[in-house]
Parts: structure tokens; sequence; C-alpha cells
């Protein structure tokens, strides 16, 4: 299995550069692939005061491959509402029910999100648009969004192309009758058979 390790300077390198998988805004599945522990800083014209950061890191299986989202969610009163909406996503948070955010338990945990595009600097990202809540007392008096109710569905592979080698043919031959050999005995030798003796 292939491990993260360091470079030599005169290492061999082979893996080419990949480009980053740009999403169609739309709906959904996720995984948390990661979650690092940061603190903000604001700058001049921030409205958000200095506060601890979670940066979490989204993968999305798709026919083109994994694309990664990355999400900022802020330890904030000003934001509790966004944090609630990440938590209930992942199934941790239920409707009107206070919950003590445990972070230990959210890489690999699963959700559903809807994702926009973003531009900067001419070029196009991948940004969370909002997170579906999966427990379904959010939906009471309106219809459970299609991409929530396929959380409970297994995850889909990429459809990969595997072909199984073919098995020769062998002519079967009838099997000979062989005497047993006992751990550590010696083979039985024809017309050497004593009754009782072992």
């Amino acid at each position: 299995m292939y491990q993260d390790h360091e470079f030599g300077w005169d290492d061999v390198i082979q893996q080419d550069s990949t480009e980053p998988i740009v999403l169609e805004p739309g709906d959904y599945i996720f995984t948390v692939d990661k979650f690092e522990r940061a603190r903000y800083t604001p700058g001049p014209s921030s409205k958000l005061s200095a506060c601890n950061m979670a940066k979490i890191t989204l993968k999305i299986t798709t026919d083109k491959g994994e694309a990664t989202v990355v999400n900022n969610l802020y330890l904030h009163s000003s934001t509790e509402g966004l944090l609630s909406a990440f938590f209930s996503a992942i199934g941790q948070k239920r409707k009107g029910e206070p919950l003590k955010m445990n972070w230990n338990n959210v890489v690999g945990a699963r959700g559903a999100v809807k994702i926009k595009n973003r531009t900067y600097k001419d070029n196009l990202y991948n940004e969370v648009d909002r997170f579906y809540p999966s427990d379904s007392s959010y939906y009471a008096d309106k219809e459970t969004p299609t991409i929530v109710q396929q959380l409970g569905q297994p995850v889909a592979q990429p459809n990969y192309q595997q072909t199984v080698p073919q098995q020769p043919t062998y002519p079967q031959q009838p099997m000979q009758n062989q005497p047993q050999t006992g751990f550590n005995q010696a083979p039985q030798q024809p017309g050497n058979y004593t009754p009782g003796a072992f």
C-alpha cells in the first residue's frame, strides 16, 4: 500500500499534477475527508471577531473522479446556525435539541450538500451553498429532498471495467486412490497391515 513519505533531493518522481474537478452546481452526497483545527484572524473590514475555525474537507465521488470542497466553519455565536446545519447534515444534531459538538466523530461522516461555483482570480472553485439536514423531522411540513433520501443507500462506486482472466480448462482426470499419510507417520505400504497396530 502506498504511504505518504519524504522525498530525497535526488529521488525520481512520476505522478503528474492533476486539475481539480469543478462540480456542476447541484446536490451531492459527501464524506468528510479531513478536519483541521485553526484560528480565524479578522481583517480590517471583517464583521466577525477572532474565533476558532474548523477547516472541513469534503470528498464527493463523481463519474470524473473525486472532487474536494473545503469549507470553513467559524465557532462563533453569529454563525451558530451554520454549525448546526453542518452537524445536522452528518446526523449528530436533531431538530430543536442542543448538541455538544463532537469533532472526533466528524471525519468519515456522510451527508448531503448543495454545491455552487465561485470565481476567484479567473479560476472557478467549488463552494458549499448549504447543508441538508439528515434528520427527517426537519422536513415535517415538506417533502424530504431526494439527495437526503439517497443517504441511506450504499455509496455508488466508480464504474471501472474489470477484466477477469480466463481460467484454462483441463480435462478432468479420475482421482487415484492414494493411501493416506498421517502427521509424522510414514506412508502405509501395501501388505504391511497389522490389526490393532497404530
